[in-house]
């Protein structure tokens, strides 16, 4: 958690009075191209950020199976899906090649895979009210 904690406050300036303008700017200077390049000569790739909700740039990855890839912007952090649709398919054990082909390719670019339980654990960032966001709201996902 200490990781996560520091590149929350490296990333918004504070953990209290976060910034958020962060995300656009590092989205907008696609730091991860290489890691997509590298996904895109395996799999037919769509980006479907919204930065309206997502802290993450969000990748849709398709082959013999469908998978949802989200790449924190907060740090190199990242969740696969086992579905474009269904976030409850969060794969931590990569079952099938194709699965394991995404983690072994996104590990070799330095980003750490967080777990389900990891997920459900509070951060130092808090929101206008005082209450403290889960690993989940901090790195993924703003809605």
């Amino acid at each position: 958690m200490d990781t996560i904690n520091q590149a929350i406050v490296v990333a918004h300036g504070s953990a209290t009075v976060p910034h958020y303008g962060f995300l656009q700017k590092t989205y907008d200077k696609r730091p991860y191209q290489p890691l997509v390049a590298e996904l895109a000569s395996r799999f037919a790739i769509t980006d479907t950020t919204d930065l309206n909700y997502d802290s993450a740039m969000v990748y849709h990855l398709c082959q013999q199976e469908e998978h949802c890839l989200l790449l924190s912007l907060v740090g190199k952090f990242f969740l696969l899906f086992d579905s474009l649709v269904d976030r409850e398919c969060l794969v931590e054990q990569p079952a099938t090649e194709e699965s394991r082909a995404v983690f072994r390719t996104v590990q070799q670019h330095g980003f750490v895979s967080i777990d389900r339980t990891t997920l459900e654990r509070h951060t130092c960032l808090v929101d206008d009210e005082g209450v403290s966001k889960t690993v989940w709201e901090a790195l993924f996902d703003r809605s």
